[in-house]
């Protein structure tokens, strides 16, 4: 049994994802006017109150999230699953994070939006999708699909669920409210993220069989 099961809907997730995701990269492109007052009106409710226990926490949160530590964290998460003869699931964890990465650096220098005016001088480069944003959501899926259903007590499994969700929420929130990115580079490397997750699914399907006959991967669960 494979750890992804063909899934005929595949296509049509990937399609809409990738069709809503280029539609908001090209309103953003072309600085449109709805996404800029979208963008105005969600910041104003995120930013409405900023006690300074509100902002030590998202300061916390968006720490944790660095694109920089994603790696670290995938790799911890590689490690063990490579301890637990889950190879090749390994590998694919490190693959779909470089090669996201990766895809996530080219829009960044496509769309080249930059970040809000008020953003701080450690958040540098283009803001659009949000790298924070993206990374987690791809740590997120990793553990959503491949841990949890390791998990045999439903009501533990869907404790995780809820923290990963809330985990996510938190990372998008921050940063908006500290200023970092707009509300739609968080939407967008939400769709980007998941669109990239498709992709990478499939890839494994089709070579998770062919690696699992290689010499150094013979014993590996797929």
């Amino acid at each position: 049994m494979m750890l992804f099961n063909r899934d005929r809907d595949r296509p049509w997730k990937f399609t809409l994802a990738t069709l809503l995701f280029l539609i908001i990269a090209f309103y953003i492109k072309t600085q449109n006017a709805y996404v800029d007052f979208l963008d105005s009106s969600i910041v104003d409710v995120i930013q409405k109150n900023q006690p300074g226990w509100k902002t030590l926490l998202y300061r916390g949160v968006t720490s944790l999230a660095e694109p920089k530590l994603a790696i670290i964290w995938v790799l911890i998460l590689a490690f063990f699953l490579w301890g637990f003869k889950f190879k090749v699931p390994a590998l694919w964890c490190l693959a779909t994070l470089a090669g996201g990465d990766v895809l996530a650096t080219i829009v960044k220098d496509v769309v080249k939006r930059a970040r809000p005016s008020a953003h701080l001088a450690i958040d540098d480069g283009f803001s659009f999708p949000s790298g924070h944003v993206f990374g987690t959501f791809l740590i997120v899926a990793m553990i959503w699909i491949i841990l949890i259903p390791m998990i045999m007590t439903v009501w533990k499994a869907w404790l995780v669920r809820i923290i990963l969700i809330i985990w996510l929420a938190l990372v998008m929130i921050s940063r908006v409210y500290l200023n970092a990115h707009f509300p739609t580079d968080t939407f967008g490397a939400l769709l980007l993220g998941y669109l990239w997750l498709q992709c990478a699914e499939g890839l494994y399907i089709r070579f998770a069989p062919v690696m699992q006959k290689w010499p150094f991967l013979k014993r590996s669960e797929i």
